[in-house]
């Protein structure tokens, strides 16, 4: 199951558009799929957080999954893979490269 899912609140911000990493819900954690409060967590962060706004490259993560992620690193390397994929989907590894200039595939 491909569901995994450090920004506080709500997407729609300066430059942030809706979420296209598929199977990502605004009202449940990619996670672990609980209902209820959501964190907004970019899946590319530091240098590349405004990017993964502007791409849409956020998932909704509980407050318990999000500091799992945060604190113990847990499940980030395969959301920044989720996140390169759902970008590729829609543009292309080229522009992916150009823009990000890694892969985390």
């Amino acid at each position: 199951d491909r569901h995994f899912g450090r920004s506080y609140g709500v997407p729609g911000g300066s430059g942030a558009m809706k979420s296209i990493i598929p199977g990502d819900d605004s009202e449940k954690c990619f996670i672990c799929r609980r209902y209820g409060p959501e964190h907004v967590h970019h899946c590319l962060h530091g240098c590349y957080r405004k990017l993964a706004d502007k791409y849409g490259l956020t998932v909704h993560l509980c407050v318990s999954c999000h500091m799992l992620l945060h604190d113990k690193g847990r499940y980030d390397r395969e959301l920044e893979s989720i996140a390169q994929e759902a970008f590729e989907e829609k543009h292309s590894h080229e522009e992916f490269m150009k823009l990000f200039g890694k892969n985390w595939r």
